[in-house]
C-alpha cells in the first residue's frame, strides 16, 4: 500500500484570509518511506497572521531564511501531487491541509488532483483510542496519550512522521497494541488522569 502523508503549517485557520507557510509530505510504500519532500514558504502577508498559529509552528525570520517565493513552491508541489496520483492520501485533519494546499496552489493556477481515497488519522484514533479514554484528538493529545515522544512537533514533517506512526500502529492495531492500550487505561484509572 502506498501511503502520501501530508502537513501544512499556516499563518493562521482560514484558508482565504491566511497562507500556507510550509507543506511537508512522506511517501511511505509498503512501510517503508520511499520520500520526503519538504517546501518553506516565504510569507507575503504577515500583517494578517494570527501571532498565536505563528507561536505553534516557530515561524521567526531566522527559520524561514531559506523559504522560496510562491511561484516555485506552486509548482513543485503540484508536480508532487501529480506524481503520486496512485497512493492513499493521509494526514491529521487532512481535509484542513487540502483546502490550504488547494488555495495555495490556485492563485498560481496550478489545479492540484489530491490522492483518493484518503485516511484522517483523527478518524482513527477517535475509532480506536476514544473507548480506551482520549477526550482529545489534537496530535499533541494523541502522543501524550500513547507516551510518543515529540521532537519538532508543530514542524510539517515532524507530524507527518507522527501521522506515519499512528497508521503503522492503528491501521489495524494488533492485539498487543490494544492489550498495551488497555493496560494504560488502567493506570489512568488508578492515578485519576483524564487526557
Amino acid at each position: 500500500m502506498k501511503y502520501i502523508v501530508i502537513d501544512t503549517e499556516t499563518t493562521g485557520l482560514d484558508k482565504l484570509e491566511h497562507e500556507m507557510i510550509s507543506l511537508g509530505a512522506i511517501v511511505m510504500i509498503d512501510n517503508v518511506i520511499t520520500e520526503r519532500f519538504s517546501v518553506k514558504v516565504r510569507p507575503r502577508r504577515l500583517d494578517k497572521a494570527d501571532p498565536r498559529a505563528l507561536k505553534v509552528n516557530g515561524y521567526s525570520e531566522y527559520k524561514w531564511r531559506n523559504a522560496i517565493d510562491h511561484s516555485l513552491a506552486a509548482s513543485l508541489i503540484h508536480a508532487f501531487f501529480l506524481k503520486h496520483q496512485d497512493g492513499c492520501l493521509v494526514g491529521h485533519n487532512v481535509q484542513f491541509d487540502i483546502g490550504f494546499i488547494e488555495s495555495f496552489c490556485s492563485e498560481f493556477q496550478h489545479s492540484i488532483i489530491f490522492p483518493t481515497p484518503y485516511i484522517d488519522t483523527r478518524d482513527i484514533c477517535r475509532a480506536i483510542l476514544a473507548p480506551f479514554g482520549l477526550q482529545s484528538m489534537s496530535l499533541d493529545n494523541i502522543c501524550l496519550f500513547l507516551g510518543w515522544e515529540r521532537r519538532n512537533a508543530h514542524t510539517a514533517l515532524s507530524d507527518c512522521e507522527d501521522c506515519i506512526k499512528i497508521v503503522r500502529n492503528l491501521c489495524p492495531p494488533s492485539p498487543r497494541f490494544i492489550l498495551r492500550l488497555h493496560t494504560m487505561r488502567l493506570i489512568r484509572e488508578i492515578k485519576g488522569i483524564v487526557l
